[in-house]
């Protein structure tokens, strides 16, 4: 079982997230939420229909250095990011994977400039969280990340629970300008990026592309047992990100734009830290009893204390993941509304492919006998290759008239699943389709409500020579703001939540417990409130109420000492609050402090008892921090700009965790030397201390820690 971490922080405004900026030279007035824009950065969503909606606009990430989407991420009240401390992973085991969550919730869209990125064959982290960080584009190629929690839009589909992230690319600039970017840090690990943008001499043409490269050897964490700073083996990386966007306006309302994403990535893959509270046992081979004449463990499982040494020899030799995404999408827009909703038709292509190699043939070997058997494990690591491709179009219409914006459209998608090893292969694929209808209705200049029609359908299909079968369903979707005042504004939405059982799920079913397609309702209420000109408020409130839900969780097969993964039916019923508060002390410095919580009730409806004597609602209940606190300070002035934040989880179940408490101080600085150079410091866990924000309950606590202190000091160019 999977215990999971919400990071949080203060938004760097109640709604948008988003700083001053000089240049600043338009305000678009959006559902009531303001975004500032700049001449070459009019990025704007017409589709959002307001709520809990948070927006990290490039000028954030650039001050605060940013390496990845995960680390802007996690800035944002609700935002649960939890990693194993580590970037390789395999595919579809959650517990090896770093998973994003919104509200507690992993059933989420994500989407890259509107499209979605999941496939509907399988689903990647073997969990709801359905897609693979690393695919995303890189930091450096990201102009504009916008979180919504619940609901966003019909339009968006009926089977997240939790919200939506849509990451915006860069686009081209009315004017050259091209980026360098060089890092280097902790650990051996270097960054460089490239991007440059432009348009054609009348600006009908527009176009952008970048280049990056992070790398880094062995990380090293804090470990709570021995109270020293240990390296995390086996835990290198490097990826690399390449992208480019051209964009033709043929006038204003009609134009054609081609984006082409590619990302690669090869990760170790350590499984676990060791555990050095049982680190003599291993090292003397008596975890078990041995067999005098295979030189193996008899009866070796992850009951024994310490087993998770085992996993030394993955590290030791050098597991790893590796990731290969190409993504392409073609759009042309053939009319558009004065709020900027566009009339489009959409073809795109996503492929990615990934290849694991571990070194489990050796697992019950004691390390005393670890000679006889690692020249042969070295040479026959097992190799298996996974391969998702999701062919998509899609065709929208947009009208404004007098007080309705009317929005339809279909979106079809063909999803394709590979597995492949040295033994077997085989395939699964899916096709499905979402018809749309939403009309936002602005009954008075206070009051605007927007309600949603959405029919999905999911043809039938196999899985692993397991047939499943198709399903269809209705489902409404709707949105209400008010405005008390021009600082006071209030909103509700309510959704209805449907999702197919997917092939994977029905290959883990248990026969006496058939599984349900997922259905339920997800609420939002909240209030966003200017309370001088100095502070602000925002209170969310979000439930979750899952009449059906699909629990995975996994047990211990006793006569093998394997862990079988298991899917059943469940009621689920999850409570998230999100409040922020900031407050401008002057024109220089800035605070906020904001808290989430997250509360879970999960019952299995037809099995009470596994095989192997647990009960299933003790193992699919999550394990996370039920209060999530971060306090920030920034100054910004002149050429200098300083943020000073620091987390507080607690409510942490020491069964799963190290502690029931972690406090993490972070700290980013940015100093310009030239309107066109700047040079920045970013330290992660100043005071080095152990924490993890996901745990493996058959491992013990501290299996997955979070990096220790590190450093990134890099320097940046723009001509």
């Amino acid at each position: 079982m999977i215990a999971c971490a919400l990071s949080v922080s203060v938004p760097y405004s109640v709604v948008i997230a988003s700083e001053n900026n000089s240049n600043t030279v338009n305000t678009y007035k959006l559902d009531d939420v303001n975004v500032d824009a700049t001449k070459d950065e009019e990025v704007v969503n017409p589709y959002i229909t307001g709520g809990d909606v948070q927006v990290i606009r490039r000028e954030v990430i650039e001050k605060h250095n940013y390496t990845t989407i995960v680390d802007a991420l996690k800035t944002i009240p609700g935002i649960q990011v939890s990693t194993p401390g580590y970037k390789g992973g395999e595919y579809g085991y959650a517990g090896y994977n770093t998973e994003v969550s919104i509200n507690g919730e992993n059933n989420i869209i994500i989407l890259v400039d509107g499209r979605r990125v999941d496939n509907d064959a399988n689903t990647y982290a073997g969990t709801k969280a359905r897609v693979n960080i690393s695919t995303l584009p890189g930091i450096n190629n990201v102009e504009q990340v916008e979180v919504i929690k619940g609901t966003g839009s019909s339009i968006y589909g009926s089977d997240s629970a939790g919200g939506v992230i849509n990451i915006v690319t860069r686009k081209g600039s009315k004017q050259p300008k091209t980026t360098i970017d060089i890092a280097s840090g902790s650990w051996g690990r270097h960054n460089y990026a490239l991007s440059h943008t432009g348009s054609s001499e009348d600006g009908s043409i527009q176009y952008a592309a970048s280049l990056s490269r992070q790398m880094s050897g062995d990380s090293q964490y804090q470990d709570v047992y021995t109270g020293k700073s240990e390296t995390y083996s086996n835990t290198g990386f490097r990826d690399e990100n390449a992208s480019f966007n051209i964009k033709k306006d043929f006038d204003k309302k009609h134009s054609l734009e081609l984006t082409y994403n590619h990302s690669y990535e090869k990760a170790f893959y350590p499984i676990t830290a060791p555990d050095y509270r049982y680190y003599s046992s291993f090292l003397n081979g008596t975890m078990a009893t041995v067999n005098p004449l295979t030189h193996r463990y008899t009866g070796l499982n992850s009951s024994a204390p310490g087993y998770r040494n085992i996993f030394l020899y993955d590290a030791w030799l050098g597991s790893y993941d590796e990731t290969l995404s190409n993504n392409i999408d073609l759009k042309y827009v053939f009319g558009k509304t004065d709020e900027l909703a566009e009339s489009y038709f959409r073809v795109y292509k996503n492929y990615t492919r990934y290849n694991t190699t571990d070194y489990s043939s050796i697992w019950n070997v004691p390390y005393p006998y670890l000679s006889e058997f690692l020249p042969t494990a070295k040479s026959s690591g097992n190799f298996h290759s996974d391969i998702e491709e999701v062919i998509g179009t899609a065709l929208q219409m947009a009208k404004h008239t007098g007080k309705n914006s009317l929005i339809a459209g279909i979106k079809l998608r063909k999803s394709k699943y590979e597995y492949h090893d040295s033994s077997s292969s085989y395939e699964s694929s899916r096709n499905a389709f979402d018809v749309y209808f939403q009309d936002k209705i602005k009954i008075s200049e206070k009051f605007t409500t927007t309600p949603g029609l959405n029919y999905a359908h999911y043809s039938d299909g196999n899985y692993k020579n397991v047939n499943f079968g198709g399903a269809s369903k209705l489902t409404f979707s709707s949105y209400s703001s008010y405005d008390f005042d021009k600082n006071t504004n209030m909103y509700f939405s309510i959704s209805q939540i449907f999702k197919p059982v997917s092939g994977l799920d029905y290959s883990r079913a248990l026969s006496i417990d058939p599984l349900q397609n997922e259905e339920g309702y997800n609420y939002n209420i909240g209030v966003n409130k200017k309370i001088t000109q100095d502070d602000s408020v925002s209170v969310n409130f979000g439930n979750t109420s899952m009449s059906n839900a699909i629990a995975r969780y996994s047990v211990l097969n006793t006569s093998t000492g394997a862990w079988q993964s298991k899917a059943i039916n469940a009621v689920r019923n999850k409570k998230a609050l999100n409040i922020g508060y900031t407050h401008s002390i002057d024109k220089t410095w800035n605070t906020g402090i904001s808290y989430s919580w997250v509360n879970e009730n999960f019952y299995s409806k037809n099995v009470q008892k596994n095989p192997d004597g647990t009960n299933p609602d003790e193992l699919i209940n999550a394990y996370r921090p039920k209060n999530i606190y971060r306090m920030n300070v920034s100054y910004d002035k002149g050429p200098w700009f300083a943020d000073l934040a620091y987390t507080i989880y607690s409510g942490n179940n020491i069964k799963y965790f190290t502690g029931s408490s972690f406090g993490v101080l972070d700290l980013a600085i940015n100093y310009k030397l030239t309107k066109d150079t700047q040079v920045y410091f970013n330290v992660n866990n100043v005071l080095n201390k152990a924490y993890e924000t996901k745990a493996l309950a058959a491992y013990g606590p501290g299996a997955l820690p979070e990096s220790g202190r590190n450093f990134m000091l890099g320097v940046k160019y723009s001509f």
